[in-house]
C-alpha cells in the first residue's frame, strides 16, 4: 500500500459534517475528481493491506458501500 493510498484511506475515514467538503479536500491535495476519488477509496478498501492497515475503518467503509448498494438493487427490483 502506498503513502497516497493511506492518505487517502486516511481522509475516507475522517470526520467531516458534508460530502463534498471531504471531495474538496480530495481535489486539492490529490487531484482527483469526486468520481475517482470514490473509486480510489473502493480500490483501497478491497486489499488485505488496507484492512491491516485500518481494519476498523476499511469495515465500516465497506458496509458504507454495502448498503448503498443493497438499497439501490432492491430500489430497481421493487
Amino acid at each position: 500500500m502506498t503513502e497516497e493510498d493511506k492518505a487517502i484511506l486516511k481522509l475516507a475515514t475522517a470526520p467531516y459534517k458534508y460530502a463534498a467538503a471531504r471531495e474538496s479536500h480530495a481535489r486539492e491535495r490529490f487531484g482527483l475528481t469526486p468520481t475517482q476519488y470514490w473509486r480510489e477509496v473502493n480500490r483501497i478498501i478491497d486489499t488485505p493491506a488496507a484492512r491491516a492497515t485500518d481494519p476498523h475503518g476499511t469495515a465500516l467503509l465497506i458496509q458504507q458501500r454495502t448498503s448503498r448498494t443493497t438499497g439501490t438493487l432492491r430500489r430497481r427490483l421493487f
